[in-house]
């Protein structure tokens, strides 16, 4: 009787223990239910409504996984969403000369801007915050002025970039955003846990001054991890303005803190030192799903997708700060 009822215990203990540690992927799951509920084959349908979901997740999945290892480390990028445009804006205009000249510039343009942002916050001492606030600014400021503040069309000859952004592989299946996006996660896993960079990411993000005692490149490291950031913004980009075939110099715009929110809510810890990339498919997956039942619904204001993803992310900082409670304790 004593071995039942402690086996009982014991998996209840195990229950709490998931829910806590898969916020996200609960969240996922509760809102299919309650979308196949109210919507039926409507919402179910992966052809017609679950793959464009995933479709547009993705878009901001992949600016968000650059985004988490910056929160491995305790940092924010308030810049990836300017990023992305900049980065849009440079592929469309370079588009007439090639596949390869306008993806390598764009990816080059977004590494620079990750690399001068870790170069302000190691060596100024600039917090991140401000300082990606204040380069969020200007190169907003450069996408805008260079079309004067208007959309740039791909060139016809971009057949390439309009596929990344609209096609599918393995048939109808997966379309091409998703695809990459859980070809970058995969990366991202492999990084994180396989290489001496992506340990000291979590070194930094639990004590910086005790990953210095042990060895580990601090500023570097951090410089790297905003590079990154930089180039999964650029790639975004690409993206994006394959999807509409022009780019927008307004693209990513409030992306920052929805991405910050899905990043949370997908279980990486807000002061750094805990997290898994994975998360972020669940974290966007949430977001676009409560945007898509909103959409279905048509007589919901859009604002409550605001409401709801806030209550959650609160709910999710409140799950990890009890974690971390009970761990101490």
């Amino acid at each position: 009787m004593k071995q039942q009822v402690k086996k009982k215990d014991l998996i209840a203990q195990r229950a709490q223990d998931f829910a806590m540690s898969q916020p996200a992927l609960l969240a996922v799951l509760a809102m299919c239910i309650f979308g196949g509920f109210a919507f039926g084959p409507t919402f179910l349908s992966y052809e017609n409504n679950l793959s464009n979901v995933l479709r547009q997740a993705s878009l901001m999945g992949i600016a968000a996984i650059g985004v988490n290892f910056l929160f491995l480390i305790g940092a924010r990028d308030l810049s990836i969403g300017a990023t992305t445009a900049l980065c849009g804006m440079i592929v469309a205009k370079l588009s007439p000369y090639g596949f390869w000249i306008s993806i390598l510039a764009a990816l080059a343009v977004g590494a620079a801007i990750g690399i001068m942002n870790g170069l302000i916050i190691t060596k100024l001492k600039v917090q991140p915050f401000i300082a990606t606030l204040g380069t969020q600014l200007g190169i907003r400021g450069l996408a805008l002025l260079m079309n004067n503040e208007l959309s740039l069309p791909l060139a016809d000859e971009a057949e390439v970039l309009r596929f990344i952004g609209r096609g599918y592989v393995f048939g109808e299946f997966l379309p091409m955003p998703a695809a990459i996006f859980i070809a970058l996660i995969l990366i991202s896993i492999f990084i994180t846990r396989n290489t001496s960079f992506g340990r000291s990411l979590y070194a930094i993000g639990g004590s910086e001054e005790a990953a210095a005692m042990m060895g580990v490149r601090v500023d570097r490291s951090k410089t790297l991890a905003f590079m990154i950031s930089g180039i999964a913004g650029a790639i975004a980009g690409i993206i994006v303005t394959g999807r509409l075939a022009a780019a927008q110099p307004g693209a990513g715009t409030g992306w920052e803190m929805t991405i910050m929110a899905a990043i949370v809510i997908g279980g990486t810890r807000v002061r750094g030192g805990v997290g898994k990339i994975e998360g972020v498919f669940f974290g966007v997956m949430f977001v676009g799903l409560i945007s898509n039942l909103i959409n279905l619904n048509g007589t919901i204001s859009a604002f409550w997708q605001n409401i709801i993803t806030g209550t959650i992310l609160l709910l999710a900082v409140l799950l990890q700060s009890h974690m971390e409670q009970k761990k101490e304790a």
